[in-house]
């Protein structure tokens, strides 16, 4: 065999293992993406206020934080100040409306009879603050 038919053999041997790998590489990666597609998104307290905390949160989304806070109320196990911070931001909020807030006030004061006074308060202090 001729010394360039060697080489020329030798650099397509090397051309085509440098294309496998490399398409092996770009498979697993796609591979390593899906997974991360089909998990469920974690959301717990503190994302939920980050949503009420935008200023560019939409009516929807912020009934959508409200209703995912009640679904997780229990599982939570929030304090008190937490509580009373859901409330206070909810009632800040600028799309927030009026019977949203009340919604909540009830729902918060239901679940926590003992904190129905502060709740008032709180909803007073931040429509004052509006």
């Amino acid at each position: 065999m001729n010394p360039n038919a060697f080489f020329i053999v030798i650099s397509f041997i090397v051309v085509l293992s440098v294309f496998f790998i490399t398409l092996l590489s770009v498979l697993k990666k796609k591979q390593n993406l899906n997974p991360k597609k089909n998990q469920k998104k974690i959301i717990d307290f503190e994302t939920v206020m980050l949503l009420l905390e935008s200023k560019y949160s939409t009516i929807k989304d912020i009934e959508k934080a409200s209703r995912y806070f009640f679904d997780n109320y229990n599982k939570w196990k929030l304090n008190k100040s937490q509580k009373q911070n859901f409330l206070f931001v909810l009632c800040l909020h600028q799309n927030t409306t009026s019977k949203m807030i009340l919604q909540v006030q009830e729902k918060l004061s239901k679940l926590n009879p003992d904190m129905k006074k502060d709740f008032e308060r709180i909803v007073k202090k931040a429509i004052d603050l509006r």
